[in-house]
């Protein structure tokens, strides 16, 4: 029985090990089919990126261009192809495609896509910037003018001191003298870039002139608009109106009425002062002048105010020469003027008249003065403090109806790709 055994016990072995032997064949084999998969779908994915990055260039070197674009690559170290063109979107947007094409070495051919979606109508508000303007002028940023928030200019930012500025500041052309050389010795806390792409101002305000006659206010005279703050039973605030600057009340507005669409329009000069409580624009189709002190209820720096003013002219928004603005001017709002400037009245022969604080966001088309300076002493007007009201960062956060543009440049809103999952036996 002994010998029997051990032939069996052997014979059992010799069975056992062979099965063994022929699974781990077996399975080193498909091991090295499924890395064979693996590696032929991660390359045709790889090449449908290459064509994406491709098309991305080429697009953001021209923002018309179709397409198509197509590559194909036949060496030992690699094989296939990928065509990539550019599809128009009812939305004003386009679909970029791009679709790559692998011979397998199972003889099939493996294709891969990518589609990358664009916003050609991304919109920003105005107010996004601390300080813009489409041309500069001839005047300069000096020592101690400070501004928190975005700069830019369609045109040059002439410097001659050391102004700082918080954030980054850019131009469409360039800095006069460059940064850091001759009389420019501005600090730049969030660096500077030059050559940028124009900012297209509107063409008009018509979406606050349609916003004013279907809900809001329109008046056809000079008007003087005199803001109230409101009380805890009311909400917010009021707007009061007159037609000469010591007549009689001839409308009142409330801010939390439903029914108001918050903005108030004069053809003719726009006079403004007082306390906002609400969200309001006043514009006019000439001129606004500032009065007095324009003030929000809560104050917007400490960051629990819902208070929000646009200042939007046709022409110009003006700081009255007035005894009320002798000494100092506060502002909070964000001020637009579309074909004119931000300045102070004879701010060249006003005498010394404090410091024009602004809060808010600053942009018109050529660039206006507020004091009158010898060198970089200030001999008239105001001297500037302009602080940007953080809360502009988002785009949405903006005066009603307040003017925005478009970027030239398309966006990217969405990003698919497809991958082919690799099958493991």
């Amino acid at each position: 029985m002994g010998g029997k055994a051990s032939i069996i016990l052997v014979m059992g072995f010799a069975m056992v090990l062979g099965f063994l032997t022929v699974n781990m064949n077996r399975f080193a084999t498909k091991a090295v089919g499924n890395m064979t998969s693996y590696h032929e779908s991660t390359v045709a994915h790889n090449l449908a990126l290459a064509g994406t990055n491709t098309a991305l260039s080429k697009i953001y070197q021209d923002t018309s261009w179709t397409g198509p674009i197509t590559q194909t690559y036949n060496s030992p170290l690699l094989r296939g192809s990928f065509t990539a063109r550019t599809y128009a979107l009812g939305t004003g947007g386009k679909l970029m495609r791009c679709i790559s094409s692998y011979p397998a070495a199972t003889g099939q051919t493996l294709k891969d896509t990518i589609e990358v979606y664009f916003n050609g109508r991304k919109r920003n508000s105005f107010s996004v910037f601390a300080w813009m303007t489409n041309f500069e002028g001839n005047v300069f940023w000096i020592t101690e003018d400070t501004v928190w928030g975005r700069v830019h200019s369609n045109g040059n930012l002439h410097v001659n001191g050391k102004p700082v500025f918080m954030e980054k500041a850019t131009t469409s052309k360039g800095f006069d003298p460059k940064p850091g050389t001759g009389v420019n010795k501005a600090i730049y806390k969030g660096g500077y870039e030059t050559g940028v792409a124009e900012i297209t101002f509107p063409n008009d305000i018509s979406e606050i002139v349609g916003a004013s006659t279907t809900g809001g206010r329109r008046y056809t005279t000079d008007i003087w608009v005199t803001l109230s703050p409101g009380t805890s039973a009311s909400g917010d605030g009021m707007a009061y109106i007159q037609t000469s600057s010591s007549g009689p009340i001839t409308d009142s507005i409330s801010l939390a009425d439903p029914s108001f669409k918050g903005v108030i329009l004069g053809n003719g000069r726009v006079n403004v002062k007082g306390t906002l409580d609400g969200q309001l624009t006043i514009s006019s189709m000439t001129d606004v002048y500032i009065q007095n002190d324009i003030v929000y209820e809560q104050n917007p720096l400490a960051g629990s105010s819902d208070d929000l003013l646009g200042l939007v002219a046709e022409r110009n928004v003006i700081v009255a020469d007035n005894a009320a603005n002798s000494s100092n001017c506060r502002i909070d709002a964000c001020i637009f003027d579309r074909t004119g400037s931000f300045s102070a009245e004879n701010y060249s022969s006003r005498g010394l008249s404090g410091t024009l604080n602004v809060t808010g966001s600053i942009v018109q088309d050529t660039r206006g003065a507020v004091g009158q300076f010898a060198g970089s002493t200030l001999t008239s007007g105001f001297s500037k403090r302009y602080r940007f009201d953080t809360r502009l960062n988002d785009p949405a956060f903006r005066p009603p109806y307040y003017p925005g543009y478009y970027v030239r440049t398309f966006a990217i809103s969405g990003w698919w790709e497809s991958y082919r999952i690799t099958s493991v036996d």
